[in-house]
């Protein structure tokens, strides 16, 4: 309107803009004046492209070579003099022999028990019941390993850091003036204020445990986002933590290429600000970290010089939908176990599962930069799964790696529901079977290689588990007893060692849970769960539904391996971070083909067991005293098609949100019973970010045209482009629509920034702009 008053014209107020800048009144009256202003009195203000010092990086290297890790593999086995290691690896050696001894002997026992009443004849040497007692061999020894070690493992870790002499916690400082630490929020295209009120909660928590202690911290975050609408989020974001928490140094950063995921956005943080901090800690866009975890960490690092990575242990919060509280419970019940006893017997050789934990910042850039592997996706390219090949890396440089499970305040959240949850597993599962490769690297300690191999090789129990149950029908279905007319007395002593394989099979199977209800029950913990009665039925719950999900995990990881050898990829992308449920028909799209498999395998089984039932007695038959006939093998498959057959019906309904679950408070967990200070000020942080910007799918560019507050912080922080401003500001002044990709370039650049702003304004009516 250039200035000239129309009827119906509005006049243009700059008093908003004029209070968030402060005492400029009268200055400040069109945006060519507000835009001198600001450039007069810009300041850094952690704006894109300032304050930082270019590092350059190197990309570490291995040798690949077969033989020659053979040889180092013979070699580092044999006994060498001179060679000091420290105690606490000695301590670990000795433990897991001795575990790896006890295992082997009770699976021999259990296999040479069984040899004589579920395959005697062996000698025949048929394929499926040979295949058979290879397998049961094989998952008895698992079972028997995993159950000794989840024993050993908490009878240790009940001692906690007092009775472990090699827990970083003794050797704990408060880190130097030069000791800083950055904290890094990672994100792709996510829900910014779950994220923001992340952030939020942990500069809350950090004012409240140690205040004095705020300057040691800087936040990042790191976006790789290439839609407008969640990069424009991104900054709503920024500009309100910054108004709010003035005292704390809040940085934003966008890579225009978002090249290699969050692996490739962690190296731009490096390459940028890496020489400016001793340590970082990584986030991811879910994590939940209180400010005393995160200095008690600091404070480990700082009097640790030879750990690389401290790990801690992450609990699952704030599910809302069935499953989502019942993985939360599960998680939460064998927290109290498992993880323990993970730290008390990998020590300094621990695992990085990266996210909440922090990492020395040298030794990262030196050893754990990651090398993109020959070929294609999905076994070439840049890791998927980068942590675990990242703390191998951080101990072949001699750094320790400790996943401390003690370390309170550390929060995530779950996948919402199984389809969340199965997608992660595929990605998971072609990143472990990459990290495969760096089992070729020189100098990898034992315990890492174990857990690179385990990580991969335990995707292959699904199809491993599928062999075996067709070996056992036929086995079993096949297995004629014979032994009514050799006397009873035979006949007893087998039903006896069956009894006996079976019972010890179930405490081998279901030590984990059992141990970790058993923990639970005690009456100082059992209240933080609601009491001992709403414990046991959470618990008993949880069980069946683990029975007809398993099922369905072992068939889709069975179908993800086969499309992995395809080689099919996955990409990184944004989650689903709400509790959102599913539809029924996703679910039947999804799921379907399971309750087919599942159909197709009773009628299957149905069939070979009607064939075999004028064979003679079977075994079971002998066992049960004619209880159960060979139809009755059906019955032992039972969870098994049962969950495969309800598999659509089950993701359904385990994706929505159950009020009588709620209502009844089953699936407790102790940070609903007693809700920690970090919590309620993500909650809090929640309600005020949602009211001061839209959400991705809203009118954000309504807003981020609009706002005051984003207009002025948001022009500090872009710069003038002139190649973008010689091209996008024709088009916009000209009020032509730009594309997605145009509209981002010119959201960015000064110029364009405020013809956009005015566009928006004079298009309502307004003048004096």
């Amino acid at each position: 309107m250039n200035g000239q008053e129309e009827e119906g014209a509005i006049p243009f107020d700059f008093s908003p803009y004029r209070d968030i800048l402060g005492g400029v009144d009268g200055e400040i009256t069109s945006f060519e004046t507000l835009n001198r202003f600001l450039e007069r009195e810009e300041t850094d203000g952690g704006a894109s492209g300032d304050g930082f010092r270019r590092l350059p990086l190197q990309i570490m290297r291995f040798d690949t070579d077969w033989k020659k890790i053979i040889r180092h593999l013979v070699w580092q086995a044999c006994p060498k003099g001179g060679q000091r290691q420290p105690g606490w690896v000695r301590i670990m050696a000795r433990r897991r022999r001795k575990m790896l001894l006890v295992s082997l002997l009770v699976a021999g026992f259990m296999f040479s028990l069984a040899s004589g009443t579920l395959f005697p004849d062996l000698d025949d040497h048929e394929i499926l019941p040979c295949l058979y007692a290879a397998l049961y061999l094989l998952f008895t020894f698992l079972a028997t390993y995993a159950f000794v070690k989840m024993v050993v493992g908490y009878r240790l870790a009940r001692r906690g850091a007092a009775g472990n002499p090699c827990h970083p916690a003794h050797r704990a400082r408060e880190p130097g003036p030069e000791e800083r630490c950055a904290i890094l929020y990672p994100v792709h295209h996510e829900e910014m204020h779950r994220v923001g009120a992340g952030m939020a909660s942990l500069i809350e928590t950090l004012s409240q445990d140690v205040p004095e202690k705020l300057h040691h911290y800087d936040l990042y975050l790191l976006s790789d986002s290439t839609d407008v609408r969640h990069v424009l989020t991104e900054q709503a974001t920024l500009y309100h933590l910054r108004q709010r928490y003035p005292g704390v140094t809040v940085r934003y950063r966008r890579r225009a290429h978002n090249a290699n995921a969050k692996l490739g956005n962690v190296t731009d943080f490096l390459r940028r600000w890496g020489r400016d901090y001793a340590c970082f800690y990584v986030m991811d866009a879910d994590s939940i970290v209180s400010g005393a975890c995160v200095h008690q960490c600091l404070e480990m690092m700082a009097g640790n010089p030879h750990v690389g990575i401290i790990q801690t242990s992450p609990l699952p919060v704030l599910r809302q939908s069935f499953f989502g509280r019942l993985m939360q419970f599960s998680s939460h019940l064998q927290g109290a176990v498992f993880p323990q006893a993970v730290e008390a017997l990998s020590m300094g050789h621990g695992s990085y599962i990266g996210h909440n934990a922090i990492i020395r910042t040298d030794a990262f850039i030196k050893h754990c930069l990651l090398p993109d592997f020959p070929g294609e996706r999905p076994w070439g390219g840049r890791p998927l799964s980068h942590d675990t090949a990242e703390a191998a890396m951080m101990g072949r440089a001699g750094h320790e790696v400790w996943f401390l499970a003690d370390v309170r305040g550390s929060y995530e959240e779950l996948p919402a529901n199984l389809s969340g949850f199965l997608a992660r597993e595929n990605r998971w599962m072609q990143g472990n079977f990459q990290n495969v490769r760096f089992l070729s690297a020189d100098r990898v300690q034992g315990v890492h290689r174990e857990t690179l191999l385990m990580g991969a090789l335990a995707y292959f129990m699904a199809p491993l588990s599928v062999l075996f149950m067709v070996s056992s029908v036929y086995t079993l279905a096949h297995l004629e007893a014979g032994m009514g007319a050799e006397g009873t007395g035979e006949l007893e002593s087998v039903r006896l060692a069956f009894a006996g394989l079976f019972v010890l099979a179930m405490i081998f199977l279901l030590s984990p849970r059992l141990i970790a209800l058993a923990v639970a029950m005690r009456r100082p913990v059992a209240r933080q769960y609601g009491g001992r009665g709403r414990l046991l039925l959470s618990f008993l719950l949880e069980m069946l539904f683990a029975f007809l999900l398993n099922p369905v995990l072992m068939c889709f990881i069975v179908k993800f391996l086969l499309a992995c050898f395809r080689r099919s990829s996955v990409r990184w992308a944004g989650q689903q971070r709400d509790d959102a449920p599913l539809t029924f028909r996703s679910c039947l799209q999804d799921y379907g083909w399971c309750s087919a498999l599942g159909l197709a395998g009773a009628l299957g089984l149905v069939q070979v067991l009607e064939k075999q039932f004028a064979y003679g007695a079977t075994l079971l038959d002998h066992l049960s005293e004619g209880v159960l006939s060979g139809e009755a093998l059906l019955v032992w498959f039972l969870p098994v098609i049962a969950g495969l057959v309800l598999a659509p019906f089950t993701a359904y309904l385990t994706s929505r949100t159950s009020a009588l679950v709620n209502r009844c408070r089953w699936f407790l967990i102790p940070e609903e019973e007693s809700e920690p200070a970090v919590i309620r000020c993500l909650k809090a942080a929640l309600v005020w970010l949602g009211s001061c910007f839209p959400p991705a799918d809203g009118a954000i560019l309504r807003h981020a045209l609009e706002s005051p507050l984003f207009y002025v912080s948001h022009y500090r922080q872009i710069r003038h482009r002139r190649a973008v401003a010689e091209r996008l500001l024709p088009a916009i002044r000209a009020g032509h629509e730009l594309d997605r990709r145009s509209l981002l370039l010119a959201l960015n650049e000064r110029a364009c920034f405020v013809a956009l702003v005015k566009a928006h304004f004079q298009a309502q009516g307004y003048y004096g702009l």
